[in-house]
């Protein structure tokens, strides 16, 4: 489901109410600099890149919180820690122990360490620590 086009231009202009003190602002990320621009072609799209993002990312948080679509998960339970460290070799899901300052293995509830994906946007499920801890 999608925003009516009246719910879109009165959005389209909380978002630019919203970031009307930060148009002077401007962001750098790996040595780009990106500013706000609230100029529109004849669609109503921003014609800088930055600030459609930006609108894209707020019209679909809009979007979700009016029409549910948002996944909500529960985390499991941190399991009471048994001694000893993990070797199960299984799918290595952990959760952080908050009273204990550890990270437990969720299969065998037994301290663990934790891991880092080689490639976030890799689709295996090969694990490598963290390169500090050789």
């Amino acid at each position: 489901m999608a925003l009516s086009p009246k719910e879109k231009k009165e959005l389209q202009q909380r978002f630019e109410k919203q970031l009307l003190p930060d148009l002077d602002l401007s962001f750098e990320l790996n040595g780009e600099v990106y500013k706000f621009n609230f100029d529109k072609n004849k669609s109503g799209d921003y014609i800088d890149s930055f600030t459609q993002a930006v609108w894209g990312g707020y019209q679909d948080a809009e979007e979700w919180k009016k029409y549910g679509k948002h996944q909500e998960i529960e985390l499991p339970e941190c399991p009471e820690p048994v001694e000893g460290w993990c070797d199960c070799d299984k799918c290595k899901s952990m959760i952080f122990h908050k009273e204990k300052n550890i990270y437990v293995c969720l299969s065998c509830h037994k301290q663990t360490e934790p891991f880092l994906p080689i490639d976030w946007n890799s689709n295996d499920y090969d694990w490598l620590p963290y390169e500090d801890e050789y």
